[in-house]
């Protein structure tokens, strides 16, 4: 019996299941990770929050459904944000439950207050928040809650 050859082979033997096991150990971390490729749905929400965290107006007001689009215009919109006393700081996705056409979404909101009462000069804060998403023309629109 040749030694060499046989550590040869299982050598090649003990690398074929190394080779599975890496691919399969990769797979499952694709699979498990909590980014946004191929997810449009967290795609078009993260993009909500990093576009009212920005004050990029134009692209979260782009985001809100159609049907909110229709009753309430850009400017107003943008009023209605000026108005609050409260700016955000942050947005950090929890997790979601889903149905075909609507979908709830969690977030952990970190939030700042300027001036909330005599003496201080800001309140920091964070906050949970879920929020609603409608899928209508194919497409994942943000849903305010009523006011």
């Amino acid at each position: 019996m040749n030694i060499k050859r046989t550590m040869t082979a299982l050598n090649a033997k003990n690398f074929g299941r190394f080779a599975v096991l890496t691919a399969l150990m990769l797979l499952v971390s694709a699979c498990a990770g909590t980014g946004t490729k191929d997810d449009p749905l967290l795609e078009r929400a993260q993009l909500r929050w990093d576009s009212l965290l920005s004050k990029d107006l134009d692209t979260a007001y782009s985001l809100y459904s159609p049907g909110y689009r229709s009753k309430k215009s850009r400017v107003d919109f943008e009023i209605d944000l000026r108005m609050k006393r409260v700016n955000w700081t942050s947005a950090e996705y929890i997790d979601r439950e889903c149905s075909e056409q609507r979908c709830l979404m969690r977030y952990k909101i970190g939030f700042v207050v300027r001036q909330p009462v005599p003496g201080l000069d800001e309140f920091r804060n964070f906050s949970f928040v879920e929020e609603t998403w409608i899928k209508t023309r194919g497409e994942w629109w943000y849903v305010p809650p009523k006011q």
